[in-house]
């Protein structure tokens, strides 16, 4: 098996820190960051049953508290690369049945000609049943039904 290595250039690392600079606040506020960040075709890739599906204009944590949840964004630490840059953080507050919730997450951000182009979330599966129930696929089912607001 041949292991491949990609060479980091600075300008590559300063192009992923902007777009990070840009995005994050959006991030951290609820909000979809300003379009001209997003490639076109951007998805999700999601550890939590192993699927992707494409991004939505509403960010699935505002569609959480607009069906009763209060939410926020804690911990946050964010480590650039050439290419994209990992983000480390806990959602935290009540789910919309009263339930506390406290979700480590962990995404890498694929960061393509200055341009967001895939998310992978990891996310902790336990810690996410408090949002979105028992099953698996009830994440799934929320962005097979979503309609942009």
């Amino acid at each position: 098996m041949e292991i491949v290595f990609d060479q980091p250039t600075s300008a590559g690392v300063q192009a992923a820190y902007e777009v990070a600079r840009q995005w994050l606040p959006a991030f951290v506020a609820g909000k979809r960051a300003e379009e001209h960040l997003y490639a076109p075709g951007v998805s999700t890739w999601h550890n939590i049953g192993e699927w992707e599906a494409p991004i939505h204009t509403t960010p699935s944590r505002t569609r959480r508290v607009n069906a009763g949840a209060v939410l926020g964004i804690d911990e946050v630490k964010c480590t650039v690369f050439d290419g994209g840059f990992v983000l480390q953080a806990v959602t935290i507050g009540t789910s919309a049945d009263g339930q506390p919730v406290r979700v480590p997450t962990v995404l890498i951000v694929t960061v393509t000609n200055g341009q967001i182009a895939r998310f992978e979330e990891y996310a902790d599966s336990a810690a996410s049943q408090a949002l979105f129930g028992e099953e698996v696929d009830a994440i799934r089912e929320e962005h097979a039904n979503f309609e942009s607001e």
